[in-house]
């Protein structure tokens, strides 16, 4: 499992101060950015092999500015061409208290060649890694 921190920023409020809907979204994209940074060597945007296809989102509780939060991210699903990551962003003091929970979906991407290819071995192995029923 990816356990990533999260700062809130003013930003991040909607006027009733709670982190915006559309804010959660971001959230989890850090813990996808977490997970290339621990498997991939990206030294440019056409080394990211993977492209979002969709994202599907519960929000169970409003997050505040003063709350501590963290994302974690783990991989559910692995297809041929694609997989899940679930996320989980919760209360990083108790771990207790859940926000939001999500999953999306990716397909394995070559930007190069535009077209999606079939999950190879050597990545396949960095999904092994992060699977979680």
């Amino acid at each position: 499992m990816i356990i990533t921190p999260i700062q809130i920023r003013f930003n991040d409020m909607d006027p009733m101060g709670r982190v915006n809907n559309a804010t959660y979204s971001s959230y989890l994209e850090l813990g996808r950015l977490d997970f290339c940074n621990k498997y991939i060597a990206i030294r440019e945007l056409n080394d990211i092999p993977f492209v979002l296809v969709r994202i599907e989102m519960d929000i169970k509780r409003s997050l505040r500015p003063l709350h501590k939060a963290e994302v974690r991210t783990w991989v559910s699903r692995i297809g041929e061409t694609s997989w899940d990551f679930n996320y989980s962003i919760i209360d990083s003091d108790s771990q207790q208290v859940e926000y939001v929970h999500a999953k999306s979906v990716q397909v394995f991407y070559n930007y190069r060649l535009d077209r999606k290819e079939p999950i190879p071995e050597s990545f396949r192995s960095f999904l092994v890694a992060e699977f979680q029923d």
